[in-house]
């Protein structure tokens, strides 16, 4: 190996290993919700909600609930914030002039009193929803990191610094939470077990399952649903989903458009009827609407959910 090719090596090594330092690190987040004047309170809860579930799901995350409000009309006030946890939410806006959104991500360092902030464009609403978890993570990631290309000044090692002592004792109770549930799986497996992002039916792009019993799912043509999870009052391990949005043609994928259309005007809510074989895969059958010659019917269909 020659002497140039030794130092890119040890440049690449370098870099990664600083990479995987930062990134192993804990962090304390306090979570706001989202700021808006754009959207409606239906809109925001969802994709206030979705934020939430998606900050918990990332594992050097330790995430608290803020939010006094499922949408905020301004910033929440810095007085607010702890000064030994970083704050973070969303401003999201409308550009009236094509119909694309924007998202505004804000990490707060109260202590150093600093803000630091990523701005992305979205052609629409539903791509903002669309955004998966490892992309959200990346956005912080990068706030969090030295994003100069935003005007990022904030030190990884500062926050670690801030953080560890509050953190250790913490971090030792997690860890010997997580050896408990390896070593006694849980017989019966609980709602907040099952929040997350899910996948399954070829129509459906995603469903996500927020703590609470609530959640939404976005079908691959667009439309979105809110649905209600509930634990079966007859079957051990077995939950009800049930649509909670006004009934939409775009909810019936497999019926004729102009079937779904006529349909949709009185149909009853759609339902899953969902075995917990674990945590990470739901199978059972999903009641909805169904073709049958011209017209259509109530049936079953087999489905099978698992966790992204």
């Amino acid at each position: 190996m020659n002497k140039k090719s030794k130092i890119i090596t040890t440049i690449f090594i370098f870099l990664f290993l600083f990479s995987a330092k930062i990134w192993s690190q804990k962090y304390d987040i306090h979570y706001y919700g989202i700021v808006s004047k754009d959207l409606d309170l239906n809109m925001a809860k969802m994709t206030s909600d979705l934020y939430f579930t998606q900050l918990s799901e990332i594992n050097n995350f330790s995430v608290q609930d803020k939010r006094e409000a499922p949408l905020l009309e301004k910033q929440p006030d810095v007085e607010l914030f702890s000064e030994d946890s970083l704050a973070f939410f969303a401003s999201i806006s409308k550009n009236n002039s094509d119909e694309s959104w924007s998202v505004t991500f804000h990490v707060i360092d109260k202590k150093n009193d600093e803000e630091h902030i990523k701005k992305k464009n979205y052609a629409s609403f539903y791509k903002i929803l669309m955004e998966s978890k490892n992309e959200l993570k990346e956005t912080i990631k990068q706030l969090i990191e030295n994003d100069k290309g935003n005007s990022i000044q904030i030190s990884a090692q500062l926050f670690q610094e801030n953080n560890q002592n509050n953190k250790k004792q913490n971090s030792k109770t997690n860890i010997t939470n997580v050896e408990e549930n390896q070593q006694k799986p849980h017989k019966t497996i609980s709602l907040e077990n099952l929040s997350g992002t899910w996948k399954g039916e070829d129509n459906i792009d995603k469903i996500v399952i927020l703590r609470g019993g609530r959640g939404f799912v976005i079908f691959k043509n667009g439309a979105s649903m809110n649905i209600l999870i509930k634990n079966s009052t007859s079957t051990p391990n077995q939950i009800i989903v049930t649509q909670n949005s006004k009934s939409n043609a775009s909810f019936f994928p497999e019926l004729p458009r102009n079937i779904a259309l006529q349909a949709a005007v009185h149909a009853e809510p759609i339902q899953w009827i969902l075995d917990i074989n674990d945590e990470n895969n739901l199978k059972g059958i999903k009641q909805t609407l169904l073709p049958d010659g011209d017209s259509c019917t109530k049936g079953e269909i087999p489905v099978e959910w698992n966790k992204k």
